[in-house]
């Protein structure tokens, strides 16, 4: 413990806390041997003390079916319900309440497999720990935990239970838990508690609390909630907010109007409430969740888990992505090349100094120190025997280096260091050797080779000398080029972010292709001024990458990215990279990131490589066609209903405007209007069409996706406006034909007769239902309907939809006297004959709306290219045969630059290396 004392003096830290008051009966369960529990007294305690996870409170399944029944929306349905009870309208009731149901249910139903998605992607991203069992440490699922379980915690892990600190140090951040802004230093014995996050060390704990019985617990799950609201919905309620705003407006001027002429209020208040219930969308949260759940599922097919769903959209739309070099776009498979040796020097001092500076642990060793100890055993046939650790200084970001106190079989101690060789170099301070080192440095690094450097203090002296350099091969990716090209050709700027040298950033850069504008991470700690900042801006919006980059450089980098207006993702991997990936618009955790890097990302990779963000960026901009396409059909259905009622219910009385003569007219009301039944009807077959867009078949953009709301308003309006007219004008045609003595003369050239005023009303809601259905074809491409099939489900549901109109049309039967409160005549069946010229005469104007649809297109094409500006909707389509990688790399390359920066005298002069 001497060690860490003298430690202590150099760090300002918090007041060290004793351990949790234990009972004789834990303190004797954590006296656990060297080699850890063994598994069947693992399980014994399991069983006892149940699993090391937070109790989940239990939402009662009823009460949670019922939830979907209460709302805003639902309240409009129930208050139309309220009414039609009152008015004894006992069909009219009953469909309300089927209409009621099935939102409901459709509502619980897509949330209820949403959740299942989100649990299955909980299971695969639950917390892990290294944990010694049966002598031999192995990762286990922390709700595996037990007290007494013997468990290794590093930089970057999410402490996994309470638990008190073996021989060592630890810099802890507790912030999640205390609200202290600063992390503070744990020393042998110290209590760690579950849910903070270990900022640097490397050492054994001792679990003395788990689940309930720790001190906080983990709040929340790594994953986010289905009801977290992105710039995605925010963007849906801002669009159903319009459509609330303007439905409501024209329906409270249809009340007064009816009112006005003296009809009866309960009716007319119960088809307002309809009206707006048929208006404004109803299943928005419904069509949302379950679009971005069918995103995530299909993205956690391909190695991608969504964290959280609304980064959907913002993936869809990202510019730039800044990723990681080392095991990202690189295999992280190092292999040790020849070494470097310096004076007199040999491999097996080298190694031996290298290997003393590493952990040695197999179980515990990162992918560096695992390839030098096997070298040195395998090569060099060093054995450590005898040569004991008094202390270890684990790897930091900030230093970039490891550090090892060590006693000789002599009992004399001196230190070991290997790190970046930079940092080493500038630590050993020798003139002489700084020429030679630079060069051999930059040679290795022109040739993709990173390199260590590695040095020690002799027993006492006070001065470093380096002993050479370890040069070691990690080589890119086999598809990690193509998935460079494939990223420009989607029109996202990749950009690499790493920690070593220039020289191997540029060589890298150059065997992906991915250009040669690299620069040093110095040129970001500069002070500006306004002139510089702006020249500084431009540079790291040009540049293809960084390199020597330390963690706040990150941050900078996509700050500054976010500032200059671009839709930003980060790579990382390590406790230190959080910052970033919390800041960027898509955070990423690459394979094999730290817990605490995973419970800061959007996105959790499961697989190495870049390939799977290229796929993951594919789906999400199908989701996002999706909800284009959506808000787009919607809002014209909205259009055409509201619209056509609207100037019907107000401007169109059928009693005073036509005659109807010769065919036992009866009564003919002032105001036209569809009986309540009719408006559910095709509320209930439209949700069931909403729904089905979240299956369909899209195509994906070239570009990085954004909300043109000016060109969806705008296209919406086209759709509607044509189906409202062709609805308007036929309701005309038809109340002009009434008269058998005076027909109307354009329906008789069809051969149709005169029509009663309830087979009008049958027709209309024939010819507005289907118009609906047709509707979505149109709105769901941006050329031609018939140049993209739809997907089977849509087709399906819009094919349904059609047949069931067609049927209730032709044999309508759903006419129930409710005495004198009803103003609306009865519906009456037409002829198959007439049914199907509704049919021909909606195909016809559904033609004239895709032609219109392509014609506003065309316009804004014009006006955008005329601006210089992109439309954002036109151009290169992809297919999924964009998916498909068949590439495969290699190259070399030469350049020569001075190692030694200001970052790295920095890095040498930190407080462990200059005691």
């Amino acid at each position: 413990m001497a060690n860490y004392e003298k430690l202590k003096e150099e760090v300002n830290e918090e007041p060290k806390e004793k351990a949790n008051k234990l009972t004789p009966e834990q303190l004797a369960e954590m006296n656990t041997p060297e080699s850890g529990l063994t598994s069947s007294e693992a399980a014994r305690r399991l069983a006892r003390d149940g699993p090391n996870m937070l109790p989940e409170k239990k939402t009662n399944p009823f009460l949670k079916f019922l939830s979907y029944f209460w709302g805003p929306m639902p309240g409009m349905i129930w208050a139309a319900i309220l009414i039609e009870l009152i008015r004894l309208s006992w069909l009219d009731f009953g469909v309300l309440m089927i209409l009621q149901f099935v939102n409901g249910f459709v509502g619980w139903y897509e949330e209820k497999n949403a959740g299942n998605a989100i649990e299955a992607l909980k299971k695969n991203m639950a917390p892990k720990a290294k944990c010694k069992r049966d002598g031999q440490y192995e990762t286990i699922n922390a709700k595996d935990l037990v007290i007494g379980d013997r468990i290794n915690l590093k930089l970057g892990d999410i402490i996994p239970a309470d638990a008190v600190l073996g021989p060592g140090f630890a810099e802890i951040d507790q912030s999640a838990l205390t609200g202290e802004s600063l992390a503070v230093m744990k020393y042998e014995g110290d209590t760690v508690y579950q849910g903070s996050v270990c900022k640097r060390g490397d050492l054994e704990a001792i679990v003395m609390a788990t689940g309930a019985r720790t001190f906080f617990g983990r709040t929340s799950a790594l994953v986010g909630s289905v009801n977290q609201r992105g710039n995605f919905q925010k963007v849906l309620l801002k669009v159903a907010f319009s459509l609330l705003i303007v439905s409501v407006v024209l329906v409270i001027v249809i009340l007064i109007v009816n009112l006005a002429k003296g009809n009866n209020f309960l009716e007319t208040l119960s088809i307002c409430v309809v009206l707006l219930v048929a208006s404004i969308p109803i299943a928005m949260q419904v069509v949302c969740t379950a679009t971005m759940a069918v995103g995530a599922h299909a993205l956690a097919t391909r190695k991608a888990i969504v964290s959280r769903l609304t980064a959907i959209e913002e993936l869809a739309g990202m510019k730039i992505l800044c990723s990681d070099k080392t095991g990202t776009l690189t295999k992280n498979e190092l292999t040790i090349q020849n070494p470097v040796l310096l004076k007199n020097y040999k491999a097996e001092d080298l190694f031996l100094v290298a290997g003393l500076a590493a952990k040695r642990e197999v179980g515990s060793q990162d992918a560096i120190d695992k390839c030098i100890t096997e070298y040195a055993y395998e090569k060099c046939r060093i054995s450590y025997d005898g040569y004991e650790e008094e202390e270890f200084v684990p790897f930091d970001p900030k230093i970039k280096r490891t550090e090892a106190t060590v006693r000789n079989r002599k009992g004399e101690i001196f230190r070991c260091t290997k790190g970046a060789p930079q940092v080493v170099l500038a630590m050993a301070a020798d003139p002489s050797i700084e020429e030679e080192v630079s060069g051999h440095v930059l040679d290795l690094a022109a040739r993709g080779y990173r390199t260590l450097g590695v040095a020690k203090m002799d027993p006492g002296e006070t001065k470093w000398k380096m002993i050479g350099l370890i040069s070691l091969y990690d080589p890119p990716r086999d598809d990690t080029k193509e998935t460079i090209q494939k990223a420009l050709q989607m029109e996202v700027k990749v950009k690499m972010i790493t920690g070593d040298q220039l020289a191997i950033a540029k060589e890298t850069a150059r065997l992906l292709n991915m250009g040669d504008k690299i620069y040093n991470s110095d040129m970001l700690q500069a002070e500006t001024n306004t002139v510089s900042r702006e020249i500084l801006d431009s540079m790291v919006e040009e540049a293809d990458g960084f390199a020597e980059v330390f963690p706040e450089h990150k941050f900078a980098i996509v700050k500054m990215l976010q500032e200059r207006g671009f839709r930003c993702g980060m790579t990382g991997d390590g406790v230190n990279d959080a910052p970033a990936l919390k800041k960027a618009d898509v955070g990423i955790a690459v394979d094999g990131a730290t817990d605490a890097a995973r419970a800061a990302a959007d996105i959790v990779l499961t697989s190495p490589g870049l390939s799977v963000i290229i796929e993951a960026i594919y789906r999400a901009r199908k989701t996002f066609q999706r909800m284009n396409n959506y808000c787009t059909y919607r809002i014209a259905c909205t259009f055409q209903i509201i619209i056509f009622f609207f100037i019907t219910m107000v401007a169109v009385d059928p009693s005073d405007d036509f005659t109807c003569k010769g065919h036992g007219c009866g009564s003919i009301p002032n105001t036209f209007a569809l009986p309540v039944i009719c408006l559910v009807i095709m509320v209930i077959l439209n949700d069931g069409l909403i729904i089905s867009i979240a299956y369909d078949k899209v195509t994906v953009n070239k570009k990085p996706e954004a909300w043109n709301m000016v060109l969806i308003f705008s296209n919406s309006t086209v759709l509607g406006f044509i189906a409202f007219i062709s609805s308007l004008i036929l309701l005309l045609l038809c109340l002009d034909n009434m008269n058998s003595h005076d027909k109307n003369v354009f329906l008789n050239a069809f051969g149709i007769e005169a029509m009663r005023y309830g087979e009008i009303l049958t027709i209309i809601f024939m010819k507005v239902s289907i118009s609906n259905f047709l509707t979505v074809f149109s709105a769901r491409t941006m050329s031609w309907f018939w140049t993209r099939m739809p997907g089977k489900l849509l087709f399906s549901a819009d094919m349904f939809g059609i047949v069931v109109c067609l049927f209730l049309s032709c044999y309508w039967f759903l006419n129930i006297s409710v005495g004198e409160s009803s103003n609306i005549p009865d519906m009456k069946p037409i002829s198959w004959g007439v049914a199907m010229w509704i049919l021909g005469y909606d195909i016809v104007f559904f033609i004239l709306q895709d032609i219109a649809k392509l014609i506003m297109i065309r316009t804004f094409d014009a006006y955008y290219k005329s601006q210089g500006k992109e439309g954002g909707y036109s151009g290169a389509m992809l297919t999924d045969s964009f998916l498909v990688f068949t590439d495969v790399v290699s190259d070399k390359r030469n350049t020569r630059k001075s190692i030694v920066t200001r970052r790295s005298m920095v890095a040498a002069q930190d407080v462990h290396g200059g005691r």
